[in-house]
Order: structure tokens, then C-alpha cells, then sequence
């Protein structure tokens, strides 16, 4: 199956086009990638899956750059180290408190996203805050380390931003993305339904001591990002997808270089090639976290989490790809029910006013 057949499968655009414009946001996407995967293992960094995702993620959902970008990237981060502390620091002796704090903050940064103006800020604010409070949960994890590896790779990650649009500039401008007009009942469902699931997803793997699933913590996530029902099951879909054709790709890579995969020379190549093909699917899909958003995460957060050859690779991509699933099964079900319950009342009934919103 051709790119574009599989493309055609899972977007909903009836004409897929791959313009210069899209093959320029391919190259900065594979060559950040491949810079940050380089400076992580060259440095051999606690939190390499921090310098991986970030720069990825930030050239994936924002095709294009400039101070306002930089701004929300940086400043999300920085509040978000200090809310931490505060919350783990302070709060952790309090778990009901701290829940309720938690479920505040997320609350807040869908409400950001829902309206649009500050969707960067929001969305990387719900990343931070989803991945460190599961590290900083566990005492094995040094706070310091953490707060100023997730500071220094949103760094790293506005700078390798900079540096790919000033290198692989757009052909031509970009046209902005049309704005959805929602009502205040339906910014209200959307920031309350999916800051509900977020929380409950945090107390599941508090509960649970889940602190070696990360992949299924920011499957459980990400699929929160259109913020309704309808979007997070075609999002989910996508995102098993994803994770499937990536753990395959993965394995295939460890399988072939295997006692050599610790050769950046040899290992990056293939890095790229994974990367190029997840990013080329992820552009012309446009539909922001799909299939191809999926796929580089997934790379991301393996290859950031220094996945050796001494491992059982069988064991730890069928563990993936099986948490996955069985994360976004019980977050769609979770999402389901505070669905129903917000459309029982006016005040947080989602109603949609374009069809294709």
C-alpha cells in the first residue's frame, strides 16, 4: 500500500496534496529529530525522551515560527516546572487536594486550547504537566534533573525551530488555519470533559504505579486534543495506528543493526527514514494528531528512552503497542461517559454549529 493510499485511508480530505510547502515542514521535522536524538545520546541525558518529543512536536503541530510561537513554547514550560514543585512539593502529603489542583490546572490549559488564540501554550502545557507529575511521582526521580532537563530541551527545542525555518524557509506564506466559532457552552464541555479525563487518568496511574508506561500515558493524552467525543474515537484510531506501524518499524531497525545499534552512524540513517516516512504521512493528512503525529511520537519516545539491544524488543513493542491499546479503550470509555453527563445540562451541552468543526 502506497503513502498516499494509506493517507487516503485515514484522512478525511478527499484531495491529498503534497506541496513544497509540506515537504519543507518534512525535512525540518527529520532533521530536528535527528539533532535532538543526536545531542541526547551524545550527552546521554536521564530524560532523552524530553529532547526527542519536544523538538518533533513542536514542528509537527506548528508548521510555522515566530516570537508569539517562542514565547507560549518557553513560557509554558518554565510555569510549568514551577507548578510542580509546588504541587509535588507541597501537596503530595494531601492527595485529595492535590487532585483537585491538578484537575484546576488542566482544566484551565483546555480551556486555552478551545479558544484557540493560545492553543501552543495550552497543549504543551497539558504534555509537561501529564509527563512530569507521573515522573516526579516515584522518589527514584531526581527532581533537578527533571526540571532543568524538560527547561533546557524547551530551549533546544524553540532553537531548533528557529534554525530549521531559517534553513528550510516556506516556499510560500502560509495561510492561517480558520477559526472555529464555539459557543460558550461548548468551550465549557470541551475544557471540562477533557481536563475530567486527564485527571482520572492521572489518579489511574497514580493508583496503578504505571511509571514505565509512558507511551500509554501520552496515548491517553494526546487523544484528549480535539476535546470531544467524536474527535477523540477517530483519534484514538489513528493513534494505535501509529504506535503499530512505528513499533514495527522500530523492531525491524533493532533487528537489523542490533549488536551495531549503538553506532550513531549506522543508527540514524534508519532514524531518518522512519522519521521522513511518519512526517510525509503526517502533513498531507492535516489533521494534526493523526497517524503520522502518532508514528513520530512513538519513534520519539522509544529511541528518546534509549531502547538497547540487550532488551526483549519483541516483549517491549508488543508491551507498547498492548498498553496503548488498552489506554485508549479506557480513556474513550471515560470520555463516553463525562460526555453524557455534560450534555444533561445546558450550561456544558456540546452542540456543533459547522459540521466539519
Amino acid at each position: 500500500m502506497s503513502i498516499n493510499t494509506l493517507a487516503r485511508v485515514f484522512t478525511p480530505h478527499d484531495n491529498i496534496v503534497y506541496s513544497a510547502n509540506d515537504f519543507r515542514q518534512t525535512l525540518r521535522i527529520v532533521f530536528a529529530g535527528m539533532i535532538a536524538l543526536s545531542i541526547s545520546t551524545f550527552y546521554n541525558v536521564q530524560y532523552g525522551v524530553f529532547f526527542v518529543v519536544y523538538p518533533v512536536m513542536l514542528l509537527s503541530l506548528v508548521p510555522v515560527f515566530n516570537r508569539h510561537v517562542a514565547t507560549q513554547f518557553i513560557f509554558s514550560a518554565a510555569l510549568n516546572c514551577v507548578e510542580m514543585v509546588l504541587i509535588i512539593g507541597y501537596l503530595s502529603q494531601w492527595p485529595i487536594v492535590m487532585t483537585l489542583v491538578v484537575f484546576a490546572l488542566y482544566v484551565m490549559r483546555f480551556r486555552f486550547m478551545s479558544q484557540g488564540p493560545l492553543f501552543l501554550f495550552g497543549s504543551m502545557g497539558v504534555v509537561c504537566q501529564s509527563v512530569m507529575l507521573n515522573f516526579m511521582s516515584y522518589p527514584a526521580n531526581s527532581w533537578h534533573t527533571l526540571l532543568s532537563s524538560n527547561m533546557e530541551a524547551s530551549v533546544m527545542a524553540v532553537s531548533l525551530s528557529a534554525l530549521m525555518h531559517f534553513l528550510l524557509p516556506d516556499v510560500e506564506p502560509r495561510q492561517p488555519p480558520p477559526r472555529i466559532d464555539k459557543n460558550a457552552a461548548r468551550v465549557r464541555h470541551e475544557s471540562l470533559l477533557s481536563g475530567t479525563v486527564a485527571t482520572a487518568i492521572f489518579v489511574i496511574f497514580q493508583v496503578c504505579d504505571l511509571s514505565d508506561s509512558l507511551s500509554a500515558l501520552m496515548a491517553g493524552i494526546l487523544i484528549l486534543f480535539p476535546m470531544h467525543y467524536r474527535g477523540a474515537v477517530l483519534s484514538s484510531l489513528w493513534r494505535v495506528v501509529g504506535v503499530v506501524l512505528a513499533c514495527l518499524y522500530i523492531l525491524l531497525v533493532q533487528l537489523i543493526l542490533y549488536d551495531h545499534s549503538s553506532h550513531m552512524l549506522l543508527m540514524m540513517p534508519l532514524i531518518g527514514l522512519g522519521l521522513a516516512f511518519s512526517a510525509r504521512l503526517h502533513v498531507m493528512e492535516k489533521v494534526g494528531a493523526g497517524v503520522g503525529f502518532a508514528s513520530i511520537t512513538t519513534i520519539g519516545i522509544m529511541f528518546g528512552q534509549n531502547l538497547h539491544p540487550e532488551q526483549d524488543l519483541v516483549f517491549s513493542d508488543l508491551y507498547r503497542v498492548v498498553s496503548v491499546t488498552v489506554s485508549l479503550l479506557v480513556t474513550l470509555t471515560m470520555v463516553f461517559l463525562v460526555h453524557l453527563i455534560l450534555n444533561r445540562f445546558a450550561a456544558t451541552r456540546f452542540v456543533v454549529n459547522n459540521p466539519n468543526a
